[in-house]
């Protein structure tokens, strides 16, 4: 019968490996919010330069807030298995 391996790593190896984890949360953090804000400063721009009825214009203010939209899902996603990997690593301890 074969037995899973199991891997044993040391306290230090989880505390680092937490530590770049948290860094790598970080930036994401960091990113994450400034798509933010370029998200509502994209907003505001369309509010004052787009047609109301719609146009070029609009349409590629359009694409660009999509552009930015799913920038920010895929950061959020990234954050989120970084936060799932950590948790992981503070069970070990």
């Amino acid at each position: 019968m074969n037995k899973p391996k199991i891997r044993i790593m040391k306290i230090t190896d989880i505390l680092d490996a937490k530590l770049n984890l948290g860094m790598e949360h970080m930036d994401l953090e960091h990113e994450q919010k400034c798509i933010i804000e370029e998200l509502k400063q994209l907003h505001r721009e369309m509010e004052e330069d787009a047609e109301p009825e719609g146009g070029d214009v609009c349409n590629q203010y359009a694409d660009a807030i999509h552009f930015k939209e799913l920038e920010l899902e895929k950061i959020t996603r990234k954050m989120k298995v970084i936060m799932d990997k950590i948790e992981e690593l503070e069970n070990l301890i």
